[in-house]
């Protein structure tokens, strides 16, 4: 026993449970991860892991669909999914005394799915639908273009829901080689927060997550870092406005940068004070919203600014973020930016405690990408010290031409000069 409210058991498979307890709480979150993202699909596999998180839920070997969805409704705490590119997770929140009902329920997605063929086949035209959905909105539809190009030719820049033609053709047999390849203990982290208690989630992870399907000494990788070079496109479509991102490179998870770059992301687009709202909103109007959309992975990472505007703006607008983009490489960032980015981080890290999801997400993250618990405070330690200088070395190592990305998609004209200038 100890009086420390977070604990770890690895068990001998190389399953990992976290567990933090909290007094004074009547739920529970728990969250099942699984390193078995989009990354780990071949070309002909692409939206394969997103196929397999929705076709988990449409019955186990031991429930039928229609009793999933009864089970989960009594439960009613918001059992769901969701996959990203190195990483899918189920997890649900819940009173606590209804942890058993809710992990087992959990585990059965894991190790039970009865992937029946006929149901596959309707879940397919569910995830079609999606996808269309996305190629109707161009605000997700320019992140894709601006990944895809920015990640050429790389698994990085694949869309996570995949393509039509690769979903169509997406067999049993592929999703339950992938579960065999993939969902495996040694890649799994079992995580749960709130009023709980450890040697009982130990228990029931040893019971119910027994029989992971996937190889106990297949330890496959991450693909490797993506090269990045600089890509200019420019989709011409009948939409409303234009839609623009303008990014490039950045550091990974474990980078000690990324705390630099986290102040300049910040000072550029957090906010109503950043630079680009004042620059782009405020003084010109040319835009209701401009923000960023930045993310480290294991491996990688990117920065990026994403807006919409009139398409008669839109040249101007790229020219005003590229005047921003220099100007922070030339100049640096003020004392008093930097000041009030690193409370913007404390702000946000602090409430982020409140959520025992966010908290769940927290130290699945940290045990997946460090191995160890980065504490709340040790992170925003790492923040305070950012210096004014190393905020300007990261803009000089981040806004060059060689790794700059423009994508665009927008009734745009074919003289127009759509362009991103960072010398």
């Amino acid at each position: 026993m100890t009086d420390s409210p977070f604990q770890k058991t690895t068990l001998p498979g190389g399953l990992r449970v976290l567990t933090e307890h909290h007094d004074g709480v009547s739920s529970a979150t728990l969250g099942l991860w699984i390193q078995a993202g989009s990354l780990f699909e071949t070309a002909r596999e692409t939206g394969l892991a997103h196929l397999l998180e929705h076709m988990v839920f449409k019955g186990t070997k031991r429930r039928s669909m229609t009793q999933i969805a009864a089970q989960m409704d009594v439960l009613g705490g918001g059992m769901n999914a969701f996959t990203e590119r190195e990483f899918v997770c189920y997890y649900v929140k819940v009173l606590s005394d209804d942890i058993a009902p809710a992990l087992e329920l959990l585990c059965e997605f894991a190790t039970q799915p009865a992937l029946d063929a006929d149901l596959l086949e309707i879940e397919k035209g569910v995830i079609l639908e999606e996808i269309r959905a996305v190629e109707d909105t161009p605000e997700e539809r320019v992140e894709d273009l601006f990944l895809s190009a920015m990640w050429e030719k790389s698994r990085w820049g694949r869309p996570i829901l995949g393509a039509p033609q690769s979903v169509e053709r997406l067999e049993v047999a592929d999703l339950q080689r992938f579960m065999g390849r993939f969902y495996a203990p040694q890649r799994t982290v079992l995580v749960a927060v709130g009023n709980v208690r450890h040697e009982k989630i130990v228990k029931m992870a040893q019971k119910w997550l027994c029989d992971l399907p996937g190889d106990a000494k297949s330890n496959a990788a991450a693909p490797a870092t993506p090269k990045v070079a600089a890509h200019h496109t420019v989709l011409r479509d009948e939409t409303e406005g234009a839609h623009l991102v303008i990014g490039t490179r950045a550091y990974a998870y474990d980078d000690p940068r990324r705390f630099a770059a986290w102040a300049l992301d910040s000072i550029m687009t957090g906010g109503y004070s950043s630079r680009l709202f004042q620059e782009v909103r405020e003084k010109r109007g040319l835009c209701y919203s401009i923000g960023g959309m930045s993310q480290s992975y294991r491996a990688t990472g990117y920065w990026a600014v994403e807006t919409s505007v009139a398409p008669q703006n839109a040249a101007k607008t790229a020219q005003l973020i590229g005047k921003e983009l220099r100007k922070v490489k030339s100049e640096g960032v003020r004392a008093s930016e930097l000041k009030r980015a690193k409370q913007m981080a404390r702000v946000n890290l602090l409430l982020g405690e409140e959520s025992s999801s966010a908290q769940m997400g927290r130290i699945a993250r940290n045990e997946l990408y460090f191995g160890r618990q980065i504490s709340t405070p040790e992170t925003l330690r790492k923040i305070e010290a950012v210096t004014l200088d190393e905020v300007r070395v990261v803009a000089r190592e981040m806004f060059v031409p060689e790794l700059m990305n423009f994508a665009a998609i927008g009734p745009l004209s074919e003289g127009m000069k759509l362009e991103i200038d960072v010398e």
